[in-house]
C-alpha cells in the first residue's frame, strides 16, 4: 500500500515538472538582438508580407481571367475566395451583358471622391462660384494686355493670377485674402520687379480699389511694399537658416519702400503670408521665368523653360502653415490643418525619386519604379501625382483594385491641395486623367467588357458607332455621367 502511494506521488511530480518545462518553453521569454539583427528580423518580416500581398494581388488576378474566360463575374472573386494551397479559385456564373449605360457600382469598386463644388468651378473656370464677382474681376484684368502678354514662372501673368486666386478660394480664405491673391502682385513685391499698378500714385491705387475692393486694396499695398522675409522668420526658414518658422504675438516692425517702415498685426502678417504660400505653389517649377531670366540682364545660366521638375517648397510651406495657423480666421485643410510639417531632406529626396521615375521609365523595372513612387509618398505624404503614376502600373499589371485605390488617394489629394505639384500638366488635366484611371479600374474589377462605357451598334445602318479603326465610341457626357453615379454618397471635404 505504502509502495503505490508513493508512486502515484512520483508519477505527479515527474507530470507537474515536464508540464513546467513545457509551459517555460512555450512563454515568451525576452531575446536580446543587436540593432544589424532586429534590422534583418524586420526586414524580413516586412518581405514575408510583401511576398503574401504579391500572392494575393496574383491569385485575385488569376481568379479575374478565370471569370472572363468563363463569362463570370468578378465582383465574386476576392482572395477569401481563392483556395491558397492550390491556387485556385471559385467564381458565380453569372451572365454579363455591355451597354452604354451604367447602373450601379458592385460591392467591390473603389467609390469616386464627390469633387468639391470649388475644385469643379476651378476646372470649368466658372469663377463666380469662387467669388461673386470673380467673373468680372478677372475680366477687367484679363483686359489689360499686360497680364496677358507677360511671361511669369510658368505662364502668362494673368493665368498666375487666377491660379493663385482660386488655390485660395478652394482653400475658403476670407474673401479680402483671395482677392489680394488675385492681384497680389500688381503693386510688384520684395522679390518680383514688374507691377501693373504704381503704388506711388493714388489714382492708380483707386482703379485697383474700384476691382477688388478697399480692404482687398489695402493688403495688395503691404504685399507689394513692405519686406516680408521678417514676417514669422519667413526668409531664414526659406533660406534653411532656421528650420520651423516662429511669429509674433505683437506686431511687427517692417521695412517699407516707400514709408521707412510700418507696423505688421499678427493678423496681417499671416494674411501676407498665406497669399505667398498659394503664390509660390502656383509657380513652383525649378527653372522660373521672371526669377531665373527676366530679373538678369545675361538672362539667366539654365535654358527655359527647363525639364519642369519641380521646385522645393513644401518645408516652408508647411513650416509657415504651421505657424500662422492661430492667427488666420480660416485655417486651410492642406498639412492635416497646418499642423503638420515636412523636412527640406524629405522634400528633396521625395522629389527627386519621383522625378527619378519620369526621366528614367524606360531603364527601370517595374518594381523598382513602384518602390520609387512608394517612397515619395512616403516622405511627402502631400502631393497626388506618385499615386497617379501608381495607378497606371498596377493597372498595366492586372491589379485594379490597387490602380483604383490609388486613383481615389490621388483625387483627394488633388482637392485638397487644389493645385497640381507637377507642373508638366495642367491641375484640370491632372484630375481629369486620375478620374479615368479610376473608372477604367473599377471597370475592369467589375468584369466589363470595355474598361469605358462605349456605344452599342443598332440593326439599322444609321445608327453604327464604329469607326475606320474599329474602336466602339464613347459619348463624353455618358462617361461623365457614368463618373458622376460612382461618387460616394458623402462630400468629401
Amino acid at each position: 500500500m505504502k509502495f503505490g502511494i508513493a508512486s502515484v506521488i512520483t508519477t505527479l511530480l515527474l507530470f507537474y515538472a515536464s508540464s513546467t518545462a513545457i509551459m517555460a518553453s512555450e512563454m515568451s521569454v525576452p531575446i536580446f538582438h543587436t540593432k544589424e539583427e532586429t534590422q534583418q528580423q524586420q526586414q524580413q518580416e516586412q518581405n514575408d508580407d510583401d511576398d503574401k500581398e504579391q500572392k494575393d494581388d496574383s491569385l485575385i488576378q488569376e481568379c479575374g481571367n478565370a471569370a472572363r474566360t468563363n463569362n463570370t463575374t468578378y465582383r465574386e472573386c476576392t482572395v477569401s475566395d481563392v483556395d491558397t494551397t492550390s491556387s485556385s479559385c471559385s467564381t458565380t456564373t453569372t451572365t454579363t451583358t455591355t451597354t452604354s449605360s451604367f447602373s450601379s457600382p458592385s460591392s467591390l469598386s473603389i467609390p469616386f471622391p464627390v469633387m468639391p463644388d470649388k475644385i469643379r468651378a476651378i476646372i470649368q473656370q466658372n469663377h463666380n462660384v469662387l467669388d461673386p464677382q470673380g467673373t468680372q474681376m478677372l475680366s477687367q484684368l484679363q483686359a489689360i494686355e499686360a497680364t496677358t502678354a507677360f511671361a511669369h514662372a510658368r505662364s502668362t501673368f494673368y493665368e498666375h493670377l487666377e491660379g493663385t486666386f482660386s488655390i485660395l478660394s478652394a482653400w475658403n480664405q476670407p474673401t479680402d485674402i483671395k482677392r489680394a491673391g488675385m492681384v497680389h502682385t500688381a503693386y510688384s513685391g520684395d522679390l518680383f520687379q514688374f507691377f501693373l499698378f504704381d503704388s506711388n500714385q493714388e489714382n492708380e491705387r483707386q482703379k485697383l480699389r474700384n476691382i477688388i475692393d478697399t480692404e482687398a486694396e489695402a493688403l495688395v499695398y503691404l504685399f507689394g511694399t513692405i519686406h516680408r522675409g521678417i514676417l514669422c522668420d519667413f526668409k531664414n526658414v526659406v533660406n534653411r537658416i532656421t528650420e520651423h518658422a516662429s511669429c509674433s504675438s505683437d506686431n511687427t516692425t517692417v521695412a517699407h519702400r516707400g514709408l521707412g517702415t510700418v507696423q505688421v498685426t499678427p493678423r496681417q502678417a499671416a494674411n501676407i503670408l498665406m497669399v505667398t504660400i498659394a503664390d509660390y505653389l502656383d509657380q513652383m517649377v525649378d527653372t522660373n521665368g521672371w526669377r531665373d531670366h527676366h530679373q538678369h540682364d545675361l538672362a539667366g545660366e539654365n535654358l527655359y523653360p527647363g525639364n519642369g521638375r519641380p521646385a522645393l517648397g513644401f518645408y516652408w510651406f508647411s513650416s509657415v502653415c504651421q505657424a500662422i495657423r492661430n492667427d488666420l480666421e480660416v485655417i486651410p485643410d492642406i498639412f492635416d490643418s497646418c499642423t503638420s510639417t515636412i523636412s527640406y531632406e524629405h522634400e528633396e529626396e521625395a522629389r527627386d525619386a519621383y522625378w527619378k521615375v519620369t526621366m528614367e521609365e524606360a531603364n527601370l523595372e517595374l518594381e523598382t519604379q513602384i518602390q520609387l513612387l512608394q517612397k515619395t509618398i512616403s516622405l511627402n505624404p502631400y502631393v497626388a501625382e506618385p499615386h497617379s503614376l501608381l495607378s497606371q502600373i498596377y493597372y498595366r499589371q492586372g491589379r485594379y483594385l490597387q490602380s483604383a485605390t490609388e486613383a481615389k488617394t490621388c483625387l483627394e489629394k488633388f482637392y485638397t491641395l487644389a493645385s497640381n505639384w507637377d507642373k508638366r500638366r495642367s491641375y484640370a488635366h491632372w484630375v481629369g486623367y486620375a478620374r479615368m484611371m479610376l473608372l477604367r479600374s473599377n471597370r475592369q474589377l467589375e468584369m466589363e467588357e470595355y474598361s469605358i462605357p462605349i456605344m452599342m451598334d443598332g440593326e439599322d445602318p444609321v445608327l453604327y458607332y464604329t469607326n475606320y479603326e474599329q474602336l466602339k465610341l464613347t459619348n463624353l457626357n455618358s462617361l461623365l455621367e457614368e463618373m458622376t453615379a460612382r461618387e460616394e454618397t458623402v462630400q468629401y471635404n
